[in-house]
């Protein structure tokens, strides 16, 4: 199992899909610039359950997020596709508010919870 954490920025707002045995499944993109190369690299992202879908609102176009997960990859037309099956999911930056407070970058990241025994329609 390859584990990695990303920091990125939403390409567009996530959608929440179901399966067919009724699973919720928040899928959205991360777009990531290194800053050394000046490329960006793309990851298509899945986050199953009740988490995903409470985190899906917040998971708009621009916002910038910390997701932690399962990474793979595939090819199809000689095109590299990078997905991540996201375990964690954290929403970086402010979230709207006074944007000139002096608040810690610690302060700005809000996680979102992901333990099932905690209620589960608070997403952070």
């Amino acid at each position: 199992m390859k584990q990695i954490t990303i920091f990125g920025n939403c390409a567009k707002d996530a959608e929440v899909r179901q399966t067919q045995n009724g699973q919720e499944v928040c899928g959205f993109d991360i777009a990531v610039n290194d800053r050394r190369t000046k490329e960006t690299y793309w990851f298509s992202v899945s986050y199953w359950g009740k988490p995903g879908a409470a985190v899906a609102p917040y998971l708009l176009k621009g916002q910038p997020v910390v997701v932690s997960g399962e990474f793979s990859w595939r090819e199809y037309n000689d095109k590299k596709y990078l997905q991540v099956n996201a375990n964690s999911v954290s929403l970086a930056g402010r979230n709207g508010g006074d944007q000139n407070s002096k608040t810690s970058q610690a302060d700005d990241v809000n996680t979102i919870n992901t333990h099932p025994e905690l209620d589960d329609e608070i997403p952070f």
